[in-house]
């Protein structure tokens, strides 16, 4: 069970990682937050994750999509989640552990995670790629 500690703990983490990368985007700054590309020079299936979401939020669907398509899959879940937190904080209820563990049981279904992992293997592949050929 995560505690209200927790949850506002895991807020400030998320908007100050936001406003991070924001801050220094907007400062010129190419922040590389990936441990993968820092240690082994490649890039992990996340990659471009971050400029993918803020492509999202400009508005620029398919540009989105091309960076990382996970922007796609990560996006619902975050925001179910912060809503949850919200709902959780203000109406004193743990709807958040419920929906953590129905994703986690979900998630434990072959059918789930063996497309999933197939899917990330792929999206790791074009990473790779696009960055062997200066795309990323």
């Amino acid at each position: 069970m995560i505690s209200r500690k927790g949850l506002i703990l895991v807020c400030i983490l998320g908007v100050a990682y936001v406003l991070v990368v924001i801050i220094t985007q907007r400062a010129g700054y190419n922040l590389i937050t990936c441990p993968s590309r820092l240690i082994y020079d490649l890039p992990c299936a996340g990659c471009g994750g971050t400029r993918a979401f803020l492509l999202l939020m400009k508005g620029h669907p398919v540009d989105a999509f091309v960076m990382n398509p996970n922007v796609y899959l990560v996006v619902p879940f975050i925001l179910a989640g912060v809503y949850l937190m919200i709902y959780d904080f203000f109406r004193h209820t743990d709807k958040l552990n419920i929906y953590n563990n129905k994703i986690k049981e979900w998630g434990n279904r072959p059918s789930v995670y063996i497309p999933m992992l197939i899917i990330e293997v792929a999206i790791w592949g074009y990473n790779i790629w696009r960055y062997k050929h200066g795309q990323l």
